[in-house]
């Protein structure tokens, strides 16, 4: 083996072990982030907490009437009673102490 060849290989060999190595602790650093943000947010300390719920609460009453044979929608153009359902900052904001 020539001396370019050894050098050549010392170089990919190289490369590659940095590259996999800082892939490693890529997922290691992205890793505890996430297990770090598990343990400091709970539910009840979470900004968006009452917007998330009222989110659930609109989802399950959609999927309520989504089987119900009696009810309808009907579209009508003309028809602007869909913006008062709209949900307002003050129906999910944090209560303020």
């Amino acid at each position: 083996m020539s001396f370019f060849q050894k050098a050549a290989n010392l170089a990919h060999k190289t490369a590659v072990s940095g590259l996999v190595g800082s892939f490693v602790y890529g997922l290691y650093v992205v890793g505890g982030q996430v297990s770090e943000g598990r343990d400091v947010q709970t539910k009840e300390n979470h900004p968006q907490a009452g917007y998330i719920q009222m989110l659930k609460d609109k989802a399950q009453e959609e999927y309520n009437k989504y089987y119900d044979i009696d009810h309808r929608e009907w579209y009508d153009e003309d028809d602007d009673s869909y913006l008062k359902n709209l949900p307002k900052k003050e129906d999910y904001a944090p209560k303020k102490k």
